[in-house]
């Protein structure tokens, strides 16, 4: 049975990556149980990562719908090389009066790379294995601005990409023969933090060439925001190539005219 409203939003450990400075990632994503309730929780005593915390970049804004309720490999938090191997990095959330935890740790059991990230977002598979893939480089993005209440603000980002992967099968395509749009080198747009609520149109852009025809080694994609409160809004955008993803973030002030 789905619940609409009242239940809780799920913090999760997706998993830690070793990074070239000797320094490591922990991932982190989140499951919000309602279907229909989105959740606004402010980083401090009901939302916050410990050690170091409360506020690591993590989300005030929780998605739901059966898109974007399962967030994985959110967001990462970076902590140093000389971390415990037994010490535990915190994200703890309280929803509709219950606190979950998501406890990170360095244990081996938890490492991950950039086949199981691809894997987790929605790829499964890659249809030519010779061919290595890399995420999709951002070359151009939107930066911090300020936009009065109820006026829709365009977001423009370019991308470049490697090809990679391949497209599926056929017979994976859509009912009118199209790419389906998760298949394709797209920017999606999520609100991060804000008081309010953020609208996108649309949410997820296929990314396309100069002659405006979808690319998948690159062009631009550019989507409108608007806003139904005044305030501070974090926005959070991944290009992403249907297995990898790079992310980017702005901060948009909203004023009341």
């Amino acid at each position: 049975m789905k619940t609409l409203s009242g239940d809780t939003v799920q913090p999760a450990f997706e998993g830690w990556e070793r990074n070239p400075d000797g320094t490591y990632s922990m991932w982190f994503g989140y499951f919000n149980r309602n279907w229909a309730q989105e959740l606004n929780i402010a980083v401090g005593p009901d939302n916050n990562i410990q050690p170091g915390g409360p506020d690591r970049g993590q989300p005030e804004f929780f998605q739901t719908g059966e898109r974007n309720r399962r967030q994985m490999f959110a967001f990462k938090v970076v902590v140093p090389a000389n971390w415990p191997k037994d010490g535990d990095l915190v994200w703890t959330l309280t929803t509709n009066g219950s606190t979950l935890k998501a406890f990170a740790s360095l244990r081996p059991d938890y490492m991950v790379d950039v086949n199981v990230i691809s894997a987790n977002r929605g790829a499964q598979r890659d249809t030519d294995p010779v061919n290595k893939n890399a995420p999709p480089t951002i070359i151009e993005a939107p930066k911090d601005q300020t936009v009065p209440i109820g006026t829709p603000l365009a977001l423009r980002m370019a991308v470049t990409d490697d090809g990679n992967p391949q497209p599926r099968r056929e017979f994976d395509r859509g009912v009118d023969g199209t790419t389906p749009l998760k298949q394709l080198l797209r920017v999606s747009w999520f609100q991060w933090r804000g008081p309010g609520r953020v609208k996108f149109d649309p949410e997820s852009v296929p990314i396309t060439n100069a002659a405006g025809v979808n690319s998948r080694e690159g062009g631009s994609a550019t989507t409108t925001a608007t806003f139904d409160k005044p305030g501070k809004y974090v926005l959070m955008a991944y290009a992403e190539d249907m297995s990898l993803f790079t992310p980017h973030s702005l901060t948009v002030t909203v004023t009341d005219r």
